[in-house]
């Protein structure tokens, strides 16, 4: 297919930003909108051959509401955020045009897209999910094919329960009182490393990971699995015998390895 119009729908950063580039080299015509440009979400919905939203989850939802209605058979709706049963039932639901879910499984900032995967959900139609597979396996990037229900349960545990455990060591440490300036004084590398990962979601963008825990639909699985294992901890610190610990680990070990 040639002269592909694809309108970007929060594309003036992040993932829409780095979707845009990657098209623009592939031959198409590429329009982006934000909170600053002429362009509209409403004018690339009745232009594009494809629309994509790109925007924050909390946003996702009534961008889909307002645009999909304004698009037919024969273009595609495409999102690109981290959940994936929510805005794929949504697009389906507003919108006559083919559906495509995609979650990139890294941020704008790869140049390089050997060893990085993305995942594809169909919802609506095969002409435009094997375009955009098309372009995604030609430049390089492992395409993986996923229900958006399967996709939100794995995602609980490398986003979800990931950041939960990040906001949670944060979060405690600041509650132990004691200056970070100190406590990098004694920092192993393993320690720094895992400051700069609280540190980035802190204060980089704290709403987009609060709402990839909050949002998730299997979030209340994933939450009672992680207060029950601190929990066992616990209790199996206070007998005072690391020999209990180091067996649940060896265990747990044996499940994952």
């Amino acid at each position: 297919m040639k002269n592909i119009t694809v309108g970007i729908i929060g594309g003036t950063n992040g993932m829409g930003r780095w979707l845009a580039d990657l098209l623009v080299k592939e031959g198409c015509i590429v329009h982006v909108t934000g909170r600053k440009t002429e362009m509209t979400a409403t004018d690339v919905a009745r232009i594009g051959d494809v629309v994509v939203v790109s925007v924050p989850i909390a946003a996702t939802a009534g961008v889909i509401t307002r645009v999909g209605p304004l698009m037919k058979k024969g273009q595609a709706l495409m999102d690109l955020t981290s959940l994936k049963k929510e805005p794929v039932a949504l697009m389906l639901a507003h919108s006559e045009a083919e559906v495509v879910g995609c979650h990139p499984l890294f941020g704008p900032s790869v140049t390089e897209s050997a060893g990085h995967n993305i995942v594809l959900c169909r919802g609506r139609g095969d002409t435009w999910y094997a375009w955009i597979k098309a372009i995604f396996e030609k430049t390089g990037y492992h395409v993986l094919e996923r229900t958006p229900a399967e996709h939100d349960r794995i995602m609980t545990i490398v986003q979800a329960l990931n950041h939960l455990n990040t906001i949670a060591l944060g979060m405690a440490i600041a509650e132990t009182g004691i200056p970070l300036t100190e406590v990098n004084l004694f920092s192993t590398p393993i320690f720094k490393a895992k400051m700069d990962i609280v540190k980035k979601v802190f204060t980089e963008s704290p709403e987009l990971y609060a709402d990839i825990i909050a949002g998730n639909p299997d979030r209340d699985n994933v939450l009672r699995t992680y207060e029950q294992v601190v929990l066992d901890i616990c209790d199996l610190a206070k007998a005072g015998d690391g020999a209990k610990l180091k067996n649940a680990m060896e265990t747990a070990a044996k499940k994952l390895f």
